[in-house]
């Protein structure tokens, strides 16, 4: 299985959000699945990255040539590529299931091309969207607005699978074996 991984690279988070990072990373380790990611050395990726190399998964290391000094030494294999929108291409067909960690506006951009590529070539791949602590509650509010809305079918929501603890990813990836 590889489980490509959206999340901030931001340092000083919630040690909750931290510890669900770890978690996935050694979920995947003890799986022997493999983490696709951002690559860098840096926030939830490092976490998830650190956890992940320990516990025995391989890392794959998705990286803008703009942080290609931040990747992660712990790397089994790192890819390069131009920029973001090469990155989400390249997570987005590598990817068997999607975890969406808290992040900001490039973990958010990242969410928005994923379930739409899924949604757009009809392929069923989980995404976890982990809403810890409420954080992408605003996100999930618009989506149920524009069911109501009109502007999409609720079908199209089948993808997604919230989540609002570690416990709950895991079952989730459990289930995706």
């Amino acid at each position: 299985m590889k489980i490509a991984v959206y999340c901030s690279a931001s340092e000083n988070l919630p040690d909750t959000w931290r510890e669900a990072a770890r978690r996935l990373g050694r979920w995947a380790g003890s799986r022997k699945a493999s983490i696709i990611y951002g690559g860098v050395h840096s926030g939830l990726m490092k976490e998830t990255a650190v956890a992940a190399h320990e516990a025995g998964a391989k890392m794959v290391g998705v990286v803008p040539a703009r942080r290609h000094d931040m990747r992660s030494r712990l790397n089994d294999l790192n890819m390069s590529v131009g920029g973001l929108s090469d990155r989400k291409k390249v997570m987005q067909t590598l990817g068997d299931a999607f975890v969406i960690l808290p992040g900001g506006y490039g973990t958010l951009d990242e969410f928005a091309s994923v379930f739409a590529y899924l949604n757009f070539t009809a392929q069923y791949k989980p995404v976890i969207l982990c809403n810890f602590d409420g954080i992408y509650d605003p996100l999930l509010a618009q989506l149920n607005l524009m069911v109501d809305r009109g502007l999409m079918a609720p079908d199209k929501l089948s993808v997604l699978h919230v989540v609002t603890s570690a416990d709950e990813m895991e079952t989730i990836l459990e289930k995706t074996l």
